[in-house]
């Protein structure tokens, strides 16, 4: 799903710049109903066995994890209100929508 979200969230960056609202619109919309369903992932069963890259920090500290799911659904949202009328495009994906995979990447992840 993180993987997902990246693919989408370069594509929404390419088409911002060309201007291509909605296409944008679209997929900040896929990529928040995708945070939502991270929230319910890394049950408290799935701490060994899988690789996926994920530090025990995510179930260690799942409330806070789940609520930077939650703020990064709710930013896609937000980021669909404002992208067409941005003056920054580059500034405002990076508050609403890069800022969130860097704070998720840098707590939750393991460094690659």
């Amino acid at each position: 799903m993180f993987s997902k979200n990246y693919s989408t969230a370069k594509r929404v960056q390419a088409f911002s710049s060309k201007g291509d609202f909605e296409k944008v619109k679209k997929l900040m919309t896929e990529m928040s109903e995708n945070y939502k369903v991270l929230i319910d992932l890394f049950p408290e069963n799935t701490q060994e066995g899988f690789d996926t890259g994920a530090l025990f920090t995510i179930w260690d500290e799942k409330d806070e994890f789940n609520a930077l799911m939650a703020k990064a659904s709710d930013d896609m949202i937000k980021l669909i209100s404002v992208i067409e009328d941005a003056e920054d495009i580059r500034g405002t994906l990076k508050k609403f929508m890069w800022s969130n995979c860097k704070a998720c990447h840098s707590k939750y992840r393991e460094p690659h």
